[in-house]
């Protein structure tokens, strides 16, 4: 049955995308800055790939950067009810830690769980989301199983500008933002700023106080060049977050009115020196990150979190060409110490301060030959708490330039190592951890081909498969619970579509679509839907005097489950509409109104919490 809907879908999505001519070329000079430890052009990477731009963001609202990331191929979006309410991004079924997240090259999660909460990743700002699907730890570590999401804000792609932007609107939302990049002789930067606050929504459902949320966050990035192809590079950032929640306090399974908040704080600072020196390019790397959080209850304190990260690596990478070939060999040495502190009051049985300490050492090789692309990739991890362990990459890929189209393959090896919470977290009387944990391991495949037609349309179908073994899971079966690895695989494949066309001068579309099934033990895994899809149309005026976009992001029926009763429930279906129109009032000013959920529909990611309706906002943008 996945099978014919798949075929019946994809050839709607091809019919839709298809534009009337032949093209020149599959690729572009475009850079992937997450493609191989040193970038790497677009049309050198074998793995798939998709790029999210400012465009894409502001047409889904831009204030956060979840639901922009519904429209790329493979992701599925878990939000906990409203604005601030833990998201969740899963790729290609995998656990949303088995996503590793990069913000300017530097890694987001938190030590605690290895994920990282979208529901604070901001959307103004950020110049350029990159995407790498598929187990990518060869590359870049532990969680990289299901891929690697790079989000790049302002000053770090090289673009110059300034931009100002005011909103307000529906759930008493108001936003203010700031960036600005430039360039001047041997330095470049940028710096953004934003604040989000909102009174939210009520996310129990039973008609209690609103649970707000209000969010600062800045960031900047800038390189200074000693000389060609030499430069120091830096980026730091900073997010201060409060958000209001309710809890199950009576375990049923359902939210209660509780008047719970929690206050965060986010730190991450990385420099980059990158010298060329005996014939090679050496990378010295230190990038250092900390979360805080603290829980309130009716404003008694309740507990507070420390996570720390520490990485430095070293990098040499040497090119050289014979005959028609071009080499790459780029070696890494890296070290990592995660550390991470709990403090719920004076002899609290959960106070604790464990350290986990990592060590690598690998070696990626790119060739490039007339059409031929070749990569490998091989890493050995060395930790002090669990298994080492060692993965690997390699990839392929054939340019057809005489159709524009090229086919590509990679098979590869990803490890996620236990997380800090699952290996010593101790809440006495309902968990326990397990230092026993071995790290989870996935071992997969995909084969795609990219299609150029002329210079106004692309197509990309991948079909993936993968296998992971010794997931770890909460086992509820016995008082504490605790984390356990599972003696069964889990398997996940699919089909994703990814495409864009310029119709005309005015008006472009883009869509997307993804098939997939996630199975352990054969029974299907919770919050993974089976189709995902998405489609937006954009249109401009002849001068740019007036702009319109709209977007439909649909996902399909999800299970979940039920904690009060440990049951499996099925969570509806349910189609995203957003919409916006902008007014160029001058060169430099612009007046927007913009919609989202304007179906109104009942949006449930996770069960028993509730969503927010129809949102309507308008705003002011200044600058470019």
């Amino acid at each position: 049955m996945l099978l014919k809907s798949i075929l019946r879908r994809s050839c709607a999505a091809i019919f839709l995308l298809s534009p009337p001519a032949l093209a020149q070329s599959a690729v572009d000079d475009t850079i992937i800055v997450i493609g191989g430890r040193i970038p790497a052009l677009a049309e050198d990477v074998t793995s798939a790939t998709s790029l999210v731009d400012e465009d894409d963001i502001a047409l889904r609202g831009g204030l956060t950067l979840a639901d922009t990331l519904r429209s790329v191929p493979g992701i599925a979006v878990s939000r906990s009810g409203g604005a601030g309410g833990l998201t969740d991004l899963r790729v290609r079924g995998s656990e949303a830690n088995h996503v590793l997240v990069l913000i300017d090259g530097i890694e987001a999660s938190v030590p605690l769980t290895g994920g990282y909460d979208f529901a604070h990743a901001p959307g103004f700002g950020v110049e350029r989301v990159e995407v790498l699907r598929g187990e990518q730890s060869a590359l870049w570590g532990s969680d990289a199983i299901g891929g690697v999401i790079n989000i790049r804000t302002a000053g770090s792609t090289g673009e110059e500008g300034a931009l100002a932007q005011f909103e307000a609107g529906s759930f008493g939302t108001l936003f203010a933002g700031v960036r600005a990049s430039a360039q001047q002789g041997r330095f470049s930067g940028g710096v953004s700023a934003s604040h989000l606050q909102t009174e939210g929504i009520d996310v129990s459902g039973l008609g209690g106080e609103k649970d707000g949320y209000q969010r600062f966050f800045i960031s900047g990035s800038g390189a200074v060049s000693l000389a060609e192809n030499e430069s120091i590079q830096w980026t730091a950032r900073f997010a201060d977050f409060e958000s209001e929640f309710d809890s199950d306090s009576d375990f049923n399974g359902l939210l209660d009115n509780t008047n719970q908040r929690s206050a965060g704080q986010q730190f991450a600072i990385g420099g980059r020196l990158t010298l060329q020196r005996f014939g090679l390019r050496h990378d010295f790397a230190l990038n250092t990150t900390r979360d805080e959080l603290a829980n309130f209850t009716d404003a008694a304190f309740t507990g507070e979190t420390e996570a720390a990260r520490v990485q430095a690596f070293y990098q040499p990478t040497l090119n050289w060409q014979m005959g028609h070939a071009a080499h790459q060999l780029t070696g890494l040495v890296e070290f990592e110490s995660e550390s991470f502190t709990s403090f719920a009051g004076a002899g609290a049985g959960s106070n604790q301060s464990p350290r986990i300490e990592n060590t690598a050492a690998a070696l990626d090789y790119r060739f490039v030959r007339g059409p031929v692309r070749l990569s490998a990739s091989i890493r050995q991890d060395w930790n002090d708490r669990f298994e080492d362990a060692a993965t690997w990459r390699i990839g392929t890929a054939w340019h057809f330039d005489g159709i524009g189209g090229r086919i590509r393959a990679s098979f590869g090896e990803g490890v996620k190592n236990p997380g800090i919470y699952e290996l010593f977290g101790f809440f006495p009387g309902f968990f326990t951890g397990n230092p026993d944990l071995a790290p989870e391991r996935s071992r997969g495949w995909e084969i795609g081909w990219d299609q150029a037609l002329g210079e106004v349309a692309r197509l990309s179908v991948t079909w993936f498969e993968a296998d992971l073994e010794d997931e770890i899971f909460t086992d509820f079966s016995i008082s504490p619970a605790t984390a356990r690895n599972r003696a069964t695989q889990s398997h996940r494949s699919g089909l994703e579509f990814e495409g864009d066309s310029s119709l005309t001068d005015q008006l472009s579309l883009s869509a997307a679509a993804t098939f997939q099934q996630s199975d352990e033990n054969g029974r299907p895994e919770i919050r993974r839907p089976e189709f995902t899809g998405s489609l937006a149309v954009n249109w401009r005026a002849p001068g740019d005097r007036w702009q319109a976009g709209f977007a439909a992001d649909h996902t399909g029926n999800q299970l979940d489950t039920d904690f009060g009763s440990f049951t499996t429930v099925t969570l509806p279906a349910y189609t995203l509409l957003s919409a916006r129109i902008g007014w160029q009032v001058s060169p430099a000013a612009q007046l927007y109104l913009r919609g989202t959920n304007l179906s109104d529909e009942e949006v449930v990611d996770v069960f028993g919490y509730a969503s927010e309706g129809r949102g309507l906002f308008v705003g002011l943008r200044l600058g470019r």
